[in-house]
């Protein structure tokens, strides 16, 4: 856990968080429990809640309770999994009223959806009106949609204001929002009428108009997929984007940290579909046996069902091998073969589709390239192929028969790699799913029958 991802004062953040463990565990065993407080207070709320990780649950609870109110509700709403769920239950309502309370919306937001419907009912009854209301809100917007992870702390700022009067503004309201880089301007009926930014208004002169500075805003609304959000913000490099009602109120915003949060998540869940598993909510150490087992389960059966397929296939030409037994030296490097081409095209057309890149009317263009890629590789492939055949010696026409069966496969599962996701995403099917093994499966079928069918051509059988 403690990895060596960026440096702080010249020193490798893993090193860093070894000596906070260290020197952690020491205070901890010399009961120096003043010190330790002193030296936490100073620390990066990241850096704590990576520490916190290392300790068993009430060791866990006891230092996370020596923090400062401020310092501890931003090192919770960095900690995930059941860890967080341990901090609360070992907490009094006052305490969790305070957590809960300060928490900035969107991360309380996903600390509910983390939690049972029991205890976010609970923790609710603990907040205050205002911040109840907001919560349920959230709430009631749709999973994965961008109402959802919105956070409604943003700057507003009205079209007739100088750039002097924003910026005190800004300055009055900066420590309880989100972020103070790009404001959004607003008419009196909350209509969101233009974006500025903070560079811009400090740039300029106090007299200048807000209405001079803006630019026309780019929103999404409050149902619009979170992955939707993420494209916007990266290809137009926005620090924040602005979430609307049907009425083009602005309710909300949803900044870059939370893009990348939502990110982390999708790409998990894409990697895990795309290697047959359901998606894992908690942590690989955090989960359960038979959680993991049940996850992997499904379609591990699913893959023995379609590979029976694979066997019949074969016993369909079991007269053809038995007649040239040379040929069934080759299946596995056919079927690896097919399969490994149709997962590399299912991963450029998923990551196209996943960035806006690829789109349903883009099938002709896609199919296009893909098949000229798939008769560049398989010519190539099917020269090694070729060479290996005959330094077998199984014959001119067996090592013909391989060669032309590597185009066809490796075609084959060019295509199937390029129709399965785009067909998936038609049907509103996480098109991750028809990648991995399933793709792997339908080539390895279709890819013996044109094998065992060219074999028959061939070698006249």
């Amino acid at each position: 856990m403690l990895i060596a991802l960026v440096f702080e004062e010249g020193r490798p953040m893993a090193h860093v968080l070894d000596s906070l463990l260290s020197e952690t565990q020491e205070l901890i065993a010399a009961r120096d429990f003043r010190k330790l407080k002193e030296i936490l207070s100073s620390e990066e709320p990241a850096d704590i809640a990576e520490l916190l990780y290392e300790f068993e649950p009430p060791a866990r609870v006891f230092i996370f309770r020596l923090l400062p109110k401020d310092l501890a509700i931003e090192v919770f709403e960095m900690m995930e999994g059941h860890e967080r769920e341990e901090l609360l239950e070992h907490s009094t309502d006052e305490e969790v009223a305070v957590l809960i309370e300060e928490m900035s919306d969107d991360d309380r937001t996903a600390l509910f959806d983390e939690l049972p419907a029991k205890t976010v009912k609970k923790m609710l009854q603990v907040l205050s009106p205002a911040e109840r209301k907001l919560a349920n809100t959230l709430l009631n917007y749709p999973d994965d949609s961008a109402g959802r992870i919105m956070t409604p702390e943003y700057i507003d700022l009205k079209e007739d204001m100088t750039a002097e009067d924003a910026i005190s503004t800004i300055r009055q309201n900066a420590r309880s929002k989100e972020t103070i880089y790009t404001c959004f301007v607003v008419d009196t009926r909350r209509h969101i009428r233009g974006v500025v930014e903070l560079e811009d208004l400090i740039m300029a002169e106090g007299h200048t108009r807000v209405s001079s500075l803006m630019d026309d805003p780019m929103y999404v609304n409050t149902n619009a997929d979170q992955e939707e959000v993420a494209q916007m913000l990266s290809r137009y490099d926005l620090h924040a984007v602005p979430v609307v009602d049907s009425e083009e109120r602005l309710v909300g915003i949803i900044t870059f940290d939370d893009i990348l949060d939502i990110l982390e998540e999708e790409a998990t869940e894409d990697f895990e579909r795309m290697a047959g598993i359901q998606p894992v909510e908690d942590t690989y150490l955090n989960s359960n046996l038979f959680t993991l087992a049940r996850k992997r389960f499904m379609w591990l059966v699913i893959c023995i069902v379609t590979v029976a397929f694979t066997s019949s296939v074969l016993k369909h030409y079991s007269y053809t091998i038995e007649t040239v037994v040379a040929l069934s030296y080759f299946i596995p490097l056919l079927i690896g073969t097919g399969g490994n081409a149709g997962t590399q095209a299912s991963t450029l057309v998923i990551r196209g589709m996943t960035l806006g890149e690829i789109e349903w009317k883009d099938i002709w263009k896609v199919t296009y390239r893909e098949i000229l890629t798939g008769l560049m590789l398989g010519v190539a492939l099917a020269v090694l192929a070729l060479g290996r055949a005959y330094m077998m010696g199984t014959g001119t026409a067996v090592s013909i028969t391989v060669a032309l069966t590597v185009i066809a496969v490796v075609l084959l599962g060019n295509l199937a790699g390029t129709f399965l996701p785009l067909v998936a995403r038609l049907l509103k099917i996480d098109p991750a799913i028809m990648s991995g093994p399933f793709i792997t499966t339908i080539v390895d079928v279709f890819g013996l029958i044109v094998y065992f069918e060219i074999a028959k051509v061939i070698l006249s059988l």
